[in-house]
């Protein structure tokens, strides 16, 4: 069974899109293709929706990972973490994780 992560990311007010994109293509997708647990990784820019209701977040990550502890443990420790938290939560105010297995 594949499992996935989802991140559901709402960026800081006044953050500047293309800045953030950026660094998702020069930073994070680098990093997180690093990580010996992550099969795939991809990033979506929400711009809308289908239905009358409103969804407070600005993008969707989808990772997607060979084991959940195996993961856990790679997002745990890996070279330089710290500086990598720092510059995402500059741009990101408040992220929803969650996690699944796909159904086949």
């Amino acid at each position: 069974m594949t499992t996935h992560v989802f991140f559901l990311n709402k960026l800081r007010q006044g953050c500047d899109r293309d800045e953030y994109e950026r660094w998702l293509r020069e930073v994070d997708y680098p990093t997180a293709r690093s990580l010996n647990s992550i099969q795939s990784y991809r990033v979506v820019r929400l711009e809308g929706m289908l239905s009358e209701s409103e969804f407070p977040c600005d993008y969707l990550e989808v990772v997607e990972i060979s084991d959940l502890d195996s993961y856990v443990a790679d997002i745990g420790d890996f070279p330089g973490r710290e500086r990598f938290l720092e510059q995402l939560t500059s741009f990101v105010d408040d992220a929803v994780i969650t996690h699944g297995t796909v159904i086949e």
